[in-house]
């Protein structure tokens, strides 16, 4: 029995050491002596690392401790069951049950296939080694945006990749020390429309709903060069139609950039890019911008419409901006919605002058009423959509009668 138990060892002994397991053995038979002197040769003979030096040694003690151990009939029989070996009680069976180990238990690979697929696994973690991080990435393609031989095509295709990298906030809160902030920076100030387009995009990515990103563009003059792109009369209608994007992350959450924005200009800028010259997703970015800010507690009074008065001429070419846009033919029916809510937040945050405002423009508000019913005549399948129209013409009626009523809440 103890022979068997020995043998049974031997057999699968290979495959158990190369997997860097510890061997344990029990016996039931009661030869407390001879299993003790097995624990003690297994302990002094299996390294902790598994190595092959350690294996052959073990596998050769045991040979050799167990014809010691054994008689000769006993080995002859073992002999006969070549395919197969039956033994009694090793650790984990019951006492008393019997257990069959035949040639697939055994370890289907040699030393030299373990070796074989030990280097292999490393090779495999060595080249995942080597590939380089994502902040290392993301430090290559800044470098290439600000090189002096990268074409154009190659400065565009990395700003690319570095908008997809800044849609991960922990990278992005990364990109001013590995100096990915400073070179999208530096592009937005360039003289070639597509990269500094590019470069608004990325910087977005990076800012959208990020504050510490938000925090360094201020902090390292971004913010200025952004309010230069979207108030330059000849700057082209996509520049600034990628850089209100990232201009608006920023007057929206950065509070110091909200404050720089409207203290310098922002009322005019935002009068300008609603204007119908401008394409129609750039309207709706600007609308959307102000309606949003509006919303925001205090913002719409104190910025938009400052006690001291302001920029009155902005102010009023921004409120007919929004009324022309509704009533306009050609514009889509997402920019008169948005125009209406950004009416009614301005209403809400000073209804006098607004108001004033809105007995010039009252056939501007009539011809935007009518052209919701048009939009709800369309929309008949989309309920969804009906219901959004539906609100916005009510909201627009109140408009409407705003022109001539002057109650405190509305």
């Amino acid at each position: 029995m103890m022979l068997c138990a020995l043998s049974a060892l031997a057999c699968c002994a290979r495959a158990c050491v190369a997997e860097g397991g510890a061997m344990m053995m029990s016996t039931t038979s009661g030869e407390d002596d001879e299993a003790a002197a097995l624990d003690a040769l297994l302990a002094s003979s299996s390294g902790d690392d598994g190595s092959a030096s350690d294996l052959d040694a073990t596998l050769n003690a045991l040979f050799a401790w167990s014809i010691e151990n054994s008689d000769p009939e006993t080995l002859r029989a073992m002999a006969k069951r070549a395919e197969g070996i039956t033994m009694e009680a090793l650790e984990g069976a019951g006492a008393g049950t019997k257990m069959t180990i035949d040639a697939t238990a055994r370890s289907k690979y040699t030393h030299e296939d373990l070796l074989k697929k030990r280097k292999e696994i490393r090779e495999v973690l060595d080249a995942i080694a080597a590939q380089p991080s994502e902040a290392a990435m993301a430090k290559e393609l800044a470098e290439i945006v600000v090189s002096a031989e990268s074409s154009r095509e190659r400065k565009v295709d990395a700003l690319e990749a570095l908008y997809d990298a800044g849609s991960q906030i922990d990278l992005a809160n990364d990109f001013d020390k590995l100096g990915v902030l400073d070179a999208l920076l530096s592009a937005i100030s360039g003289v070639d429309d597509d990269v500094v387009s590019a470069a608004c995009r990325a910087l977005a990515s990076a800012a959208s709903n990020n504050v510490a990103v938000q925090s360094a563009v201020y902090d390292k003059g971004g913010f200025d060069t952004l309010m230069a792109l979207v108030s330059k009369a000849q700057m082209s209608v996509n520049v600034k139609h990628s850089a209100i994007m990232v201009l608006g992350m920023s007057v929206r959450t950065h509070e110091a950039s909200r404050v720089k924005f409207f203290t310098h200009g922002g009322v005019g800028t935002l009068r300008d890019l609603t204007s119908l010259d401008i394409p129609a997703k750039t309207r709706l970015r600007a609308l959307t911008l102000l309606a949003d800010v509006l919303t925001i507690d205090g913002a719409g009074k104190t910025l938009v419409f400052p006690s001291n008065g302001g920029d009155d001429e902005a102010i009023r070419g921004l409120i007919h901006a929004m009324a022309e846009n509704g009533a306009n033919a050609e514009t889509p029916a997402d920019v008169v919605s948005v125009g209406v809510d950004a009416l009614a937040a301005a209403l809400e945050a000073d209804s006098s002058y607004v108001r004033a405002q809105l007995r010039q423009d009252e056939h501007f508000i009539v011809k935007m009423i009518e052209r919701i019913d048009g939009f709800i005549a369309e929309a008949s399948n989309d309920d969804d959509w009906v219901a959004q129209l539906t609100s916005t013409r009510s909201t627009a009626t109140r408009l409407l009668l705003a022109r001539v009523s002057l109650p405190d809440e509305l």
